[in-house]
């Protein structure tokens, strides 16, 4: 028998984020942590990372048939005016603990663009 916490629900049941309801968080860190289906022991957490956190819109997440976890977010929601643009940047990875991923978020903090050129790529402000 699933337990409630395995149940199913939809995306407006709980873990509902709107900018103009809710205060914007230190840190916008979505994630779930993995288990191993067979023995039922932790796994790391998969963890999606929105390094500015006044972007985001709207976020929400809800669990399918299957348990399957789907979170989505969007970002801005204002209007932008011709010549203006938006940007968002994520880092999305696997973390054995949660003091690890708010660790590297708080290294990355306020990023909302990425530069790439052919020596690599950075973050940008």
């Amino acid at each position: 028998m699933k337990t409630a916490s395995r149940l199913p629900f939809p995306p407006d049941l709980k873990f509902n984020y709107r900018r103009d309801t809710h205060q914007t968080p230190g840190h916008f860190i979505r994630a779930y942590h993995l288990r191993n289906k067979m023995t039922g022991k932790d796994g790391p957490w998969l963890a999606g990372m929105t390094l500015e956190p006044s972007v985001v819109y709207e976020a929400w997440c809800s669990q399918r048939p299957g348990g399957i976890i789907v979170m989505i977010q969007e970002i801005h929601g204002k209007a932008v005016k011709a010549g203006e643009s938006f940007s968002a940047a994520h880092i999305v990875g696997f973390f054995d603990t949660i003091d690890q991923m708010h660790a590297v978020y708080s290294q990355n903090k306020g990023h909302t663009a990425l530069s790439a050129a052919p020596s690599g790529w950075r973050l940008v402000k």
